[in-house]
């Protein structure tokens, strides 16, 4: 069993490497959130709808990967070109993103409409799949679904507890109007990248020492 951090740490290293980004990804986030909205407002009525959610379903596939790439440069102490994170789902490999996205939810909703928890149980499996892409870029979405759920074998309760830990944030976003959330999602998302570092660091294989002749 890979031993992990404590979630506080995770926690308290994505509060230090937010602390120079919150401006330029809070101002990606607001765009993000225009855009949805705007598409949301065009496909809200009658048989519009069926057309929204497909269109919804094409947005997301995207920006679940350019989210990725994202947290992935908060991590590594780069800036995100505002341009670049919107685009970027949509110019890598869009195809592949798109059906990764599908196969997830498809499972997610199969599983949910047993039961509530594996359903949930089914999501945590599946939540490393686009990092998976990014890190390995020519793995095929099923294959980044069956890897995150072997990587995800005993962890999902410890990602779940991670994530109950800023439920209390959440709730107090609330009472902002949502406003809060604006610096709640960096942190938190942020920390999920950590931890999804260190799960597949530790899984790979040990490196030959280098013998000097």
């Amino acid at each position: 069993m890979i031993i992990l951090k404590n979630r506080s740490e995770y926690k308290e290293q994505a509060k230090r490497l937010m602390v120079d980004k919150n401006k330029n990804v809070i101002l990606i986030l607001l765009v993000f959130i225009f855009l949805n909205g705007i598409i949301a407002g065009i496909f809200s009525k009658g048989a519009w709808m069926t057309i929204g959610s497909i269109v919804d379903i094409a947005i997301m596939a995207g920006m679940s990967f350019a989210f990725v790439v994202l947290w992935r440069n908060v991590v590594d102490g780069k800036d995100s070109d505002l341009k670049e994170i919107l685009l970027v789902g949509y110019k890598e490999n869009y195809l592949r993103n798109l059906v990764l996205y599908l196969l997830r939810l498809l499972w997610v909703i199969l599983y949910t409409l047993l039961l509530i928890i594996p359903g949930i149980i089914k999501a945590y499996s599946y939540s490393m799949a686009f990092y998976l892409i990014h890190k390995e870029p020519n793995l095929k979405p099923a294959d980044a679904l069956q890897k995150s759920a072997d990587l995800m074998k005993g962890h999902k309760m410890d990602l779940f507890m991670l994530d109950l830990s800023y439920v209390g944030w959440y709730f107090i976003g609330l009472f902002t109007a949502c406003i809060l959330w604006l610096w709640i999602i960096p942190k938190h998302s942020t920390a999920q990248m950590l931890y999804y570092d260190e799960i597949y660091e530790a899984a790979q294989p040990p490196k030959s020492p280098i013998v000097e002749v």
